[in-house]
């Protein structure tokens, strides 16, 4: 194997794959990336046996085709801190991958690529095409309310449901639930899915923000997602998930409307006296009024009164500050939508034109 590359060609190619590889792992050759030549391209391919990544680079001349694996890591970072424009130089001999530029030299040590253990996909896959834009965004304004390391492992990921020219993304922790939907074009599908934690954030890392479409293959077991230079493949949870309906409270909602930007910084103060284990913050909502109180066990304690569009009856509750800046971390707009449902009932955040992103967090006792 022999080619010669420009570094931007393929400097993204293989950061990405180095997410995938698995770097505290027993087998060895799964902290490698596969590099080959295919068709013109080098084909980059990392897998942690759950999930796969497979990118394509352009490159500047092939001069002799093949393929072996080399530590995913030391390549990346390798190729990262090349000076910008550097032509790079690949050449595989005895079992070394030498890699070279106008002034510098390194000697990778190689594993066989016979032992890749590339994931292969059988099963029947249902067909969905969508725009890169309207997955990255699901995924992205659902993604930080999934569990990490829960026994209900179902909750460790991210449910995706395509019902007719409809997707949704849900992902709930149990303390709180994101949930976003868009249109698509019409599709044939009916099905629900439970992606990985891993997956849903890679995805969200590697999709593009443009409205380029992709392709999704959906089976009983795994989703691949292709574009023109990426196929991402993944095993699916195997679980049914929550009927997140359930968690929306009902009743007659009391709204609050408030500036994004000033709740967030009332809330950031607030997180510095708060309790460092608990991180509760309490509401007590008056006439166009909102009271935001934080204490710790030390003592110490912050107080801050905001203005705020709100016509209710007066009420108390608490809630996690850290739930509450990841939802405004992700809304858009400069106004945010609250709606309270009592003192012991989950309350639901929007932004404040839209129903398309529903985020409710549960209370706290404090």
């Amino acid at each position: 194997m022999k080619f010669i590359a420009e570094k931007s060609q393929i400097v993204d190619s293989l950061q990405n794959a180095a997410a995938v590889a698995e770097r505290r792992q027993t087998i060895p050759i799964l902290a490698n990336l596969r590099l080959k030549i295919v068709e013109g391209k080098l084909e980059v391919t990392a897998t942690d046996l759950e999930i796969q990544i497979k990118t394509y680079s352009d490159l500047i001349e092939i001069q002799e085709e093949g393929e072996t694996t080399v530590s995913a890591r030391k390549m990346s970072e390798l190729c990262r801190s090349l000076p910008e424009g550097e032509n790079v130089n690949f050449s595989l001999s005895n079992g070394k991958l030498t890699v070279s530029s106008s002034n510098f030299h390194a000697d990778f040590a190689t594993i066989s690529s016979d032992d890749f253990p590339e994931i292969e996909i059988s099963e029947e896959q249902v067909p969905v095409s969508l725009e890169s834009n309207v997955l990255k965004r699901i995924l992205s304004k659902t993604s930080f309310s999934m569990a990490s390391q829960d026994v209900r492992y179902y909750l460790n990921g991210m449910l995706l449901e395509i019902n007719g020219n409809k997707i949704n993304g849900v992902a709930t922790d149990g303390h709180r639930l994101a949930y976003s939907s868009a249109a698509t074009s019409n599709s044939e599908a009916d099905m629900r899915n439970i992606l990985p934690r891993k997956a849903v954030l890679e995805l969200a890392k590697l999709l593009s923000a443009g409205d380029d479409t992709i392709n999704l293959l959906i089976g009983p077991s795994y989703v691949v997602i292709r574009t023109d230079n990426l196929s991402f493949s993944s095993k699916l949870i195997d679980g049914k998930y929550p009927d997140y309906d359930k968690v929306f409270p009902t009743g007659e909602p009391l709204p609050l409307e408030i500036s994004k930007e000033v709740l967030q910084s009332a809330l950031s103060r607030a997180s510095v006296l708060s309790n460092e284990k608990y991180r509760g913050v309490r509401f007590q909502l008056s006439e166009n009024k909102l009271k935001l109180t934080a204490n710790n066990p030390e003592q110490e304690s912050a107080e801050e009164e905001l203005d705020v569009v709100y016509q209710g009856s007066e009420l108390e509750v608490g809630f996690n500050i850290g739930y509450l800046l990841d939802v405004l971390n992700s809304i858009e707009t400069e106004k945010v939508k609250f709606e309270f449902y009592g003192e012991d009932s989950s309350c639901i955040i929007k932004e404040s034109n839209s129903e398309d992103d529903v985020y409710v967090i549960m209370p706290m006792r404090l």
